[in-house]
């Protein structure tokens, strides 16, 4: 027995160096997919041994984010959990970011909650109000770091209820089926003083922020195959290329964010349970060992009970049937997939190897697997790119080829999704 716990006390110490965060709250200060004129300009290692995306001018800092007329570029990510602002100086470096918890929040972790909360009208103005005043704290803050001739730019991107809560739109129709939305398009519009750009929506239920991911990683551009998975509160996935795209949400929960064990971030727990079954003290219906199954078992100063250990396979098993389904709509195998970019912080220090090993992702992708950082936050970056360069129709053109070009899948709907669900919540490799 002390071979063993040591063992897996070894296995919780060996953590990714450099800066660490317990929960994610998309900041974007993780690395991640940049593109320039729709390429994906090179891979590098990333502290976790997991390839990383970058821009090389971006690594530079050779990225000019200044117009003509000294307008200065701030990006936005809006999302369920967190509000993440950058400014961008001339020279295309960070100059200065805020973060908040979106004070939303009080009305609900969800979505749903707040879709819910906001049919009272009052509650809906509120909740308005509220987002604002964090953009404005913002705004006020970057503002200090401008000369008396220059002006910024935001470009806002979120998920479709964020988007109608910030816009003031009706949100009932999200909250019920057919999940009917009827503001789609892309919005200009001016938030705390700043003219503002934001995404479209693709559906009720895939936002903005999976349209600036998939502008970020270029898949309406490039040929080869990429599978983009965004783990958060809401998982959304997008399989495609230029060709054609295929994208659905599904709801993950709280458990990739710290879930029932709030001390370990949620890349952690998959790690670790990938070691328990490796040991055998979990089998591959979930259950800890006899002696664990009550108190839990320690791991260094961690305590994995067996409710956390459901929490992750609920919520691994809504991401392995999603991706299972989409590659089956879109016709593909799991191995006709180039390349699979995992979108957040998350995503960024999941050890793929370890997702496979309980069946989170198809263990054919794990080896092409790249970490695509906060990939709303990056995608803003280019379309503000685009702005601020005097090619606005151009962006324009490609939110709408990108909108047009992509089907939405509701899994709610698929017939074989239940059984797939069912079949993910084994804790096994998934070929």
């Amino acid at each position: 027995m002390y071979h063993r716990d040591n063992m897996m006390s070894n296995a919780v110490n060996q953590k990714p160096q450099g800066i660490r965060c317990r929960i994610c709250t998309g900041c974007g200060l993780c690395p991640g997919v940049i593109r320039a004129d729709s390429t994906m300009k090179s891979v590098q290692e990333g502290s976790t041994g997991l390839q990383v995306l970058v821009d090389e001018m971006m690594i530079g800092g050779e990225l000019p984010l200044s117009g003509k007329d000294g307008m200065r570029l701030v990006t936005v990510d809006v999302g369920t959990t967190t509000i993440a602002m950058l400014l961008y100086g001339s020279d295309g470096s960070v100059a200065d970011r805020y973060v908040s918890v979106n004070p939303q929040t009080r009305y609900g972790a969800d979505v749903i909650s707040r879709i819910h909360a906001a049919q009272k009208a009052e509650q809906a103005l509120e909740m308005r109000r509220q987002v604002e005043q964090v953009l404005e704290r913002g705004i006020r803050r970057f503002q200090k770091h401008l000369t008396e001739k220059e002006q910024l730019q935001m470009v806002l991107a979120a998920n479709t209820a964020m988007t109608y809560l910030l816009m003031g739109w009706e949100t009932g129709e999200l909250g019920h089926a057919p999940f009917h939305a009827e503001h789609l398009a892309a919005v200009d519009t001016v938030l705390a003083g700043v003219p503002c750009f934001i995404f479209p929506r693709l559906s009720a239920f895939v936002g903005g922020d999976i349209a600036a991911g998939i502008h970020a990683c270029g898949m309406a551009d490039r040929q080869e195959l990429i599978l983009l998975v965004d783990l958060g509160t809401n998982g959304e996935l997008v399989i495609g290329n230029r060709d054609r795209r295929i994208a659905c949400a599904t709801a993950a929960g709280p458990a990739f964010e710290g879930g029932a064990n709030r001390g370990i971030w949620g890349a952690d727990m998959v790690s670790l349970l990938a070691r328990l079954r490796q040991e055998g003290i979990l089998d591959e219906t979930g259950l800890l060992a006899e002696e664990f199954f009550e108190k839990g078992v320690r791991i260094g100063n961690v305590l994995v009970t067996q409710e956390s250990v459901r929490s992750i396979q609920l919520a691994k098993a809504a991401i392995a049937a999603g991706i299972e389904i989409l590659l089956n709509c879109y016709g593909a195998e799991a191995e006709q997939v180039d390349r699979l970019v995992l979108a957040g912080g998350f995503g960024y220090y999941l050890q793929p190897a370890a997702a496979a090993e309980i069946g989170l992702l198809p263990d054919r992708l794990a080896s092409k697997s790249v970490t695509g950082g906060n990939t709303a936050l990056a995608g803003a970056l280019c379309a503000g790119r685009e702005l601020i360069m005097g090619k606005r129709e151009q962006l324009m053109a490609e939110m709408q080829r990108i909108a047009a070009g992509t089907e939405i899948v509701n899994l709610a709907m698929q017939p074989e999704f239940e059984e797939r669900y069912v079949a993910a919540m084994k804790i096994n490799k998934n070929k």
